[in-house]
């Protein structure tokens, strides 16, 4: 059956998971494409822009239509998409269900535009992506920040702890939803049915970040799915491990608490009239791989990851997350292998840069202290044996040459960055302003965002008050290698600030 607005819209669908819709009317138009006089202009690869033909292949440009008028009919009478939503809401136990091809952004940015309006607040987890910081500035949002679990042995920050939630509620009473992440970019979850209970007895709704678990409801060695936890909605990047194109995202939603027509609403405002259809079909493909032998697919892929986290964890001085490092009510995704890199006393990135010169081996995740290897259903074997010997490599060669790599300088722990709102972010980015050095940032107001991504958590956001702490960070970080993607000074030498009296 498929809805709209949780209403039946055609009886009679037959809901096999077997099937795969949009990869159904895919095949079908290879077989008979029909001749366009619109979009897009390349008609199926007829024109293609040069070199692409060898590179990429016609194949790729004749699955590029259009999702009506191409993949469909003028009114989308069969269906197709509308059916693989409601195969995929299905298949992840929920109510409701969308196909996003602008990433997991525009997934955070639907859900947040359907449960707060502007100047009314969100609760959002202090290590959230930018993508909900963004949003808000954008969305004219006011913003709780709820603190996480920083395990300060580690130097990571876990998920939100039940009192950290209850207390955040305290002292924002009207905030109509709570944000968090789980799993955390180092697969760590958090208590998220204590978190929806505590939403749920303040009449709100908890919406879950859990862009690396969209895997999770489909094999039981895995960390439990945020909605069977008990969330209003989730959005899942099937992209990160699942095997659908990049930029390929997923929203869901389950029971009453969220407004499910608001919702849907608003993934019509943010979602493209011409969605990529390549990207729509991997999503539906991979929802039907998982939903026929997702156990199967993910129980290979973690004796793959105990296999590595047994034999990294060997190479002394290495560390490798476990079990025994994660907080109580917390679950840990085995295929986020998290190794601490500070016993050899340099830097994640110029282990990341050398792994990649001498081994061609590329790290999910580098900073000053860790590495990261996401192991996922295209990892293999061999890729498994390539990290363990890049790795053994490196130990012996620095043990034998301790300036193989450059000292880290080291520098403060994520725990010493407080968030200090000094003006509101929109003042802030709106406002006049200047530039001024790292060094020289203490005591100003940012009037930029800096998110270094990987993990693409915001360590300063318009508005917020800069310590000294954060400037030891940024400087200890863009020494020992950091790369920011989005200041306005690429040079990693001066910070956007707010231009004005700044006590």
């Amino acid at each position: 059956m498929i809805r709209a607005f949780g209403l039946p819209l055609k009886q009679g669908i037959d809901m096999d998971q077997k099937s795969a819709p949009l990869v159904e009317a895919l095949a079908a138009i290879e077989h008979e494409a029909p001749i366009g006089f619109g979009a897009p202009g390349h008609s199926q690869g007829a024109a293609m822009p040069s070199r692409l033909r060898s590179l990429l292949g016609q194949r790729l440009f004749r699955a590029d239509v259009l999702t009506p008028k191409g993949l469909d009919d003028r009114t989308e009478g069969a269906h197709a998409l509308q059916r693989a939503h409601e195969l995929a809401a299905e298949a992840w136990n929920a109510d409701f269900c969308r196909f996003v091809t602008g990433g997991s952004t525009q997934s955070l940015h639907t859900v947040m535009a359907a449960v707060a309006g502007p100047g009314e607040t969100i609760l959002i987890a202090a290590n959230a992506h930018k993508a909900e910081r963004t949003f808000a500035l954008a969305a004219g949002l006011d913003v709780g920040i709820v603190p996480v679990q920083v395990d300060e042995a580690w130097d990571i920050e876990h998920g939100v702890a039940p009192e950290a939630l209850r207390a955040s509620l305290a002292r924002y009473p009207a905030a109509k939803a709570a944000i968090v992440v789980s799993p955390t970019y180092y697969g760590v979850t958090s208590d998220i049915a204590a978190l929806a209970d505590i939403c749920h007895d303040h009449g709100i709704s908890l919406i879950v970040d859990a862009a690396w678990g969209g895997a999770y409801t489909f094999c039981e060695a895995l960390p439990g799915d945020p909605l069977t936890k008990g969330a209003d909605a989730a959005v899942y990047s099937a992209h990160k491990t699942m095997g659908a194109l990049a930029q390929g995202s997923i929203i869901v939603a389950k029971g009453n608490v969220l407004d499910r027509q608001r919702l849907w609403m608003a993934y019509e405002l943010f979602e493209t009239t011409s969605p990529s259809v390549p990207i729509l079909a991997s999503l539906d493909a991979t929802r039907r791989d998982h939903a026929l032998r997702g156990e199967q697919m993910w129980n290979d892929v973690l004796k793959l990851a105990r296999s590595a986290r047994e034999r990294i964890g060997s190479i002394a001085p290495l560390r490798v997350l476990g079990r025994d490092d994660i907080p109580a009510g917390a679950e840990i995704d085995e295929t986020k292998v998290l190794i601490d890199i500070s016993g050899l006393g340099v830097s994640g990135y110029a282990i990341d840069d050398w792994l990649f010169a001498e081994h061609r081996i590329s790290m999910g995740l580098s900073d000053e202290r860790h590495i990261l290897a996401v192991i996922s259903l295209g990892t293999t074997r061999s890729d498994i044996r390539g990290l363990e010997r890049g790795l053994a490599d490196l130990v012996a060669r620095f043990s034998a040459d301790p300036t193989l790599l450059p000292r880290s300088p080291g520098g403060p722990s994520v725990a010493t960055l407080s968030v200090d709102m000094a003006i509101s972010g929109s003042e802030a980015l709106a406002g006049p302003a200047e530039m001024v050095r790292y060094e020289d940032a203490e005591g100003h107001i940012a009037a930029e965002m800096i998110a270094p991504a990987p993990p693409g958590v915001p360590r300063l956001v318009p508005g917020q008050r800069i310590s000294a702490a954060h400037v030891a960070w940024l400087i200890a970080n863009r020494d020992a290698g950091a790369f920011i993607m989005d200041p306005v000074d690429p040079a990693e030498a001066t910070i956007r600030v707010v231009n004005g009296p700044t006590k």
